[in-house]
């Protein structure tokens, strides 16, 4: 292939270990479906999965091919990644989020539920059995499907795909990711609500700058559904809070449950919203933190030390915003950002503003350049198709 047709080789080789790494994944679901590993328990069936796929095929393998095929540092190959550390604080705002992301995945696969259910689709899941203790069933499941899967596929989504999609517009990219990452379960049961979840990790991760909320929201949101399965199944606290809200709604007036449903839902939305613009509020913090820091390094010993009141907070801001908006200006003028696109992305809006000024360049997206992404868009589809048509998971 001609390097002439490829425009954006972050983005063709972000496909290609992608689309290699899906042909693994599937490899590995026909041989554990083979029944190859059928005598040991199946929660350590699970682990041994998903330590194949989730550290090998999900992360180590596209960190470390992006890394040689761009012959980049340790380092580079992080920070393309979005590995950049964050505070506390921002911990505790991903933990809320994926508490309340949970409660809206329950809403979205219900609604996802009802709408595949009227095209005729029933589900052919069986339960699984162990002879595992319980608390050491919970453990190795707590870190197969939710510590695991976490770090591995947001590695591999928000990682290696957004974190080189980013460039072809924001708002695309982080659709194509949400929309891979449903697709990605290979399962039509899961598409509806992991497309959901995608969109809200992809924001996440581009306005927090850092693929650490992503990863702590993912894993939340999984620890919420394993520990409700098992504190229902065992009796533990606040096992059966689901179960009887559910048939508290079941057995209300149906005007009084679709009010309730609506107000929850509300409230959820509500707070996630404010919660992703403090994700936004907490990047720009630390920035801000960054900038007095290096500008202080950068004037201290000079003739220029006493010209700046480093306790004066309003003339650092203003200084700050400056370099900002000259940052941007001069991706502008060097032909990184086409005014054009900022004028359709941006409008009016501060905030996209600001959001936009830390994007490193923009590449009109290429038919050659996701050629890849789109293979592989493709092949996931048809598996969920699959599902959908014989009911298996």
């Amino acid at each position: 292939m001609k390097n002439n047709l490829i425009q954006d080789k972050k983005v063709f080789y972000a496909g290609l270990i992608y689309f290699i790494s899906i042909l693994l994944y599937i490899g590995m679901r026909i041989l554990w479906g083979t029944g190859v590993f059928s005598n040991i328990d199946p929660i350590l069936s699970d682990l041994l999965f998903s330590t194949f796929v989730q550290v090998l095929i999900l992360a180590a393998f596209p960190f470390f091919a992006w890394k040689i095929l761009n012959k980049q540092t340790f380092k580079q190959t992080a920070e393309r990644f979005f590995f950049k550390k964050v505070s506390f604080k921002t911990v505790l705002i991903s933990l809320g989020l994926g508490f309340l992301m949970y409660i809206i995945v329950i809403y979205a696969s219900s609604f996802w539920n009802t709408i595949i259910s009227l095209f005729g689709y029933s589900s052919s899941s069986v339960g699984v059995t162990s002879d595992l203790p319980v608390w050491l069933a919970f453990l190795i499941t707590f870190v197969s499907t939710s510590l695991m899967p976490g770090f591995c596929e947001e590695t591999a989504h928000r990682g290696l795909l957004l974190g080189n999609m980013r460039n072809n517009g924001l708002k695309r990219a982080i659709l194509m990711t949400a929309l891979i990452f449903g697709l990605a379960h290979m399962n039509v049961v899961q598409f509806g609500h992991a497309f959901v979840v995608g969109l809200v990790l992809g924001a996440c991760t581009f306005i927090s700058r850092s693929i650490f909320p992503a990863m702590i929201i993912h894993g939340t949101v999984n620890f919420c559904s394993i520990y409700v399965d098992y504190s229902s199944a065992y009796g533990w606290f606040g096992g059966n809070i689901m179960e009887n809200f559910s048939n508290f709604l079941a057995n209300s007036n149906i005007f009084v449950s679709m009010l309730l449903s609506f107000l929850i839902l509300s409230t959820v939305l509500i707070l996630v919203a404010i919660l992703i613009s403090r994700l936004f509020v907490e990047n720009k913090r630390a920035k801000f933190a960054s900038f007095k820091k290096n500008l202080y390094d950068s004037v201290k010993g000079t003739e220029h030390e006493n010209e700046i009141n480093f306790r004066d907070e309003l003339e650092l801001y203003t200084l700050f915003n400056k370099a900002s908006a000259n940052d941007l200006k001069t991706k502008v003028d060097n032909g990184q950002i086409p005014i054009k696109h900022l004028e359709k992305e941006l409008g009016n809006s501060p905030l996209n503003t600001m959001i936009y000024s830390e994007l490193d360049e923009y590449r009109k997206p290429r038919a050659m350049d996701n050629i890849f992404v789109y293979i592989t868009i493709f092949m996931m589809a048809a598996v969920t198709i699959a599902t959908f048509i014989w009911g298996t998971f």
